[in-house]
């Protein structure tokens, strides 16, 4: 299975807010949706988005995140950003037609309002039950709905094990063409991050590949 990863820290006007010039940069650079792509910190969340926006059949996403990324823009129209892409999507991609979260903080449950059946949230710590869907479906993962036992993150963090998540990965995949998968969330050693930190996110990097990869061609 083809596993890339990608580093955009370098890039103007990328961290947590995309200014439009960047965004174009960076959707030449990430070439195509399938695969298992590492995105790094989940500052660069919002890179999902321009996967999907290759994707030309009618899709559904699959969210695990403690956030739901679906703030309204702070700055109007025109800026991604990694706190809102999610509801960008919603809004501007009209091959998504169902959104599944899993594992956000329940009080963000307000910022998911609006879209009526087309958003479907499991708070964290809330039973997990199937969605019916027939689409393909685009995974993201954000290690932040972990808990530190499993992952070390930027962001707050969540108490997902990596058992659940493998457990809630098989659930909504079986059965279905899954067409591509990302995974974001790290701490660097910049940010504050230990040797161990970042050998506990290679672990978990390493196991969601490798159940996600099951799924994909």
């Amino acid at each position: 299975m083809r596993t890339v990863t990608f580093d955009f820290s370098a890039l103007e006007g990328s961290r947590r807010y995309c200014d439009p010039d960047t965004e174009k940069l960076i959707a030449e650079r990430i070439g195509d949706f399938s695969g298992i792509h590492f995105i790094g910190s989940g500052d660069f969340h919002y890179v999902t988005k321009l996967f999907c926006d290759l994707i030309t059949t009618k899709f559904d996403l699959l969210l695990i995140d403690h956030h739901p990324d679906m703030q309204e823009s702070a700055f109007g129209g025109g800026i991604l950003s990694c706190g809102g892409w999610v509801r960008t999507m919603l809004e501007e991609n009209p091959m998504l037609e169902k959104v599944i979260i899993v594992g956000i903080d329940p009080l963000l449950l307000p910022e998911t309002a609006g879209f009526g059946s087309r958003v479907t949230v499991f708070p964290e710590g809330s039973t997990v039950t199937p969605v019916k869907g027939e689409n393909p479906l685009y995974v993201s993962i954000d290690k932040d709905a972990f808990c530190p036992a499993c992952a070390r993150t930027n962001w707050g963090q969540g108490s997902m094990t990596l058992g659940q998540t493998e457990a809630v990965v098989r659930m909504f995949c079986e059965g279905r063409e899954v067409l591509g998968a990302d995974i974001c969330g790290c701490l660097t050693i910049e940010e504050g991050g230990t040797v161990r930190d970042q050998a506990i996110n290679a672990t978990a990097d390493s196991r969601l590949a490798d159940i996600l990869a099951e799924y994909l061609k």
